[in-house]
């Protein structure tokens, strides 16, 4: 079926942020593009369907795939034309993806050692509740208690142990399977310690190397920095090349730790924001009049209160010193934030100072700041340490909250917020893309009620709590049979060990000369 004559054009983009895990180069695009598609193809309303992806224009010698392009343009454009309200439109969703996994620290024992050191040692956190930057003053912490209370460094213990207990038993018994029977199954320590370390890595200081005797391994684009400043780059450009693209609106969709990532882009203050860019995407800012030099009086509150400690990151040399982003012209057409599995309200009670809210504003009237949450998804959580009533929407929006039942299963329902649920027209996919495509995001309140997966319900409500019970019990299940595990691997590898050494001495007596040893007797301890 063709376009219809006259249609309304739009080209809106996404800006997709993956969250914490090892993904390769378009790897979270594809995935959560594709879960879209297969919603969008079943939606009603929705007449065609096309998808161009982009690519560098040649590929290399012998090359087994085609090569996607990652820049400033966007890397996939979905041509939708649909009648959804009952008028005929075309829009292009024109798809980039921050990509920043290969920021994270590369596999290895001592990686290993770190991450569960740090497991352990989280409860114990002191908390840093405000930022000492110099553009300390332009940003507010969020509305956390400004220390942990008990109950929250009793849970974050446990949940170490939890991990700890994985990989003792579950750990050992692949390891054992691997060397015995040659099953290669998935390394479960390699995953846990990959995906969960994108947290510590966000929060620490230094990116290390993989030795035992490691050192530091900043990027070279972030020397003597914490790495979340590299991966912050990657965010920043991202907006930058949205606001460039001249689209009619935009969105940010961030899952995980990726909503920490986008949350700190759209935040940043107008004076740090060179410091993240290249040359090339600040003179197309300059060129556009997007940056530049204060306007007024009220750009000359962007600046630092010291001009004489250095703002993180640093701010390039072929910067003018008084030059800065304008942030309202920066977000002008930028319409959405949606997060799913976020686990921003844990940083705004553990780390505050890596989410501050900015204070001044930028924002139109139109945006919007979604959350799907679910109590099966052990790293979401309601935000209510970003809602405050005193604060105006152009500074920062309120977040509108949703529980969403993305799977039964704890854990697993982290990973399936987009699954397309067959014809239901009241999923997460469907009321994204109804977002995207008419720029109304009343599908995401207008479906409530239900139990099953894809249904949706109001946090605090009975069907919240019955979820958040069976959370509960799942994680007390899983917790004892790791524990009934461990208590039976455990005696078990002493009694291999025992056994080995006392097999392996008896071979050494039996070559020694007589009267040099004397044999252990084997049978265990």
């Amino acid at each position: 079926m063709g376009i219809a004559d006259g249609a309304a054009d739009e080209r809106v983009g996404i800006i997709l942020v993956h969250g914490i895990g090892e993904q390769r180069r378009f790897e979270h695009l594809d995935g959560q593009l594709r879960e879209l598609l297969e919603t969008l193809q079943v939606m009603n309303g929705v007449v065609e369907v096309s998808v161009d992806i982009a690519n560098p224009g040649a590929t290399s010698f012998h090359a087994q795939k085609d090569g996607w392009l990652a820049g400033p343009d966007p890397s996939v454009t979905v041509v939708v034309h649909h009648r959804i309200g009952g008028t005929d439109r075309i829009v292009h969703l024109c798809v980039h993806e921050v990509w920043w996994a290969d920021i994270n620290e590369d596999y290895s024992l001592a990686k290993q050692f770190r991450f569960w050191a740090w497991g352990l040692a989280i409860w114990l956190h002191p908390g840093k509740p405000g930022s000492n930057r110099p553009t300390a003053h332009l940003v507010t912490p969020p509305r956390a208690p400004r220390r942990l209370t008990l109950w929250s460094r009793i849970r974050l213990f446990l949940t170490g142990v939890f991990f700890v207990l994985i990989g003792f038993s579950v750990g050992s018994l692949i390891f054992l399977a691997n060397r015995l029977f040659n099953w290669q199954s998935p390394d479960l320590l390699k995953v846990v310690t990959n995906y969960v370390s994108g947290v510590k890595l966000y929060t620490q200081r230094h990116r290390y190397s993989g030795g035992l005797l490691w050192e530091d391994e900043a990027f070279l684009d972030n020397l003597d920095l914490p790495p979340r400043v590299s991966i912050r780059r990657r965010m920043i450009r991202a907006i930058a090349d949205a606001t460039c693209q001249d689209y009619d609106r935009w969105y940010v969709l961030a899952h995980s730790l990726g909503s920490v990532l986008a949350f700190n882009g759209l935040m940043e203050t107008a004076y740090v924001w060179p410091g993240y860019l290249d040359r090339d995407r600040w003179n197309h800012l300059t060129g556009r009049r997007d940056a530049g030099p204060p306007r007024d009086a009220n750009d000359m509150l962007e600046f630092p209160r010291s001009q004489t400690e250095p703002v993180m990151p640093p701010r390039p040399a072929w910067v003018p010193g008084h030059h800065i982003v304008y942030r309202d012209q920066i977000f002008a057409r930028c319409r959405g934030l949606l997060t799913y599995g976020s686990p921003l309200e844990k940083f705004a009670h553990i780390w505050p100072a890596i989410v501050p809210i900015a204070t001044r504003p930028a924002f139109s009237a139109d945006m919007r700041w979604i959350n799907l949450c679910d109590p099966l998804d052990p790293v979401s959580g309601v935000l209510r340490s970003f809602t405050d009533p005193t604060r105006t929407s152009n500074v920062c929006p309120q977040p509108d909250e949703h529980g969403y039942g993305a799977a039964w299963w704890l854990l697993l329902a982290h990973l399936c917020y987009f699954r397309p649920r067959g014809g239901q027209g009241s999923s997460a996919a469907a009321a994204t893309l109804e977002w995207l495509l008419t720029d109304v995001s009343t599908g995401f309140r207008n479906k409530q009620g239900g139990l099953g997966n894809g249904s949706w319900y109001q946090p605090n409500s009975p069907v919240f709590w019955l979820r958040q019970a069976i959370a509960t019990l799942s994680w007390l299940i899983a917790a004892a049979i790791l524990a009934a595990l461990g208590a039976y691997i455990l005696p078990a590898l002493v009694h291999a060990i025992h056994d080995i050494a006392v097999a392996v001495w008896a071979q050494v007596c039996a070559s020694a000369p007589t009267g040099t040893c004397a044999p252990v007797q084997g049978g265990g301890i």
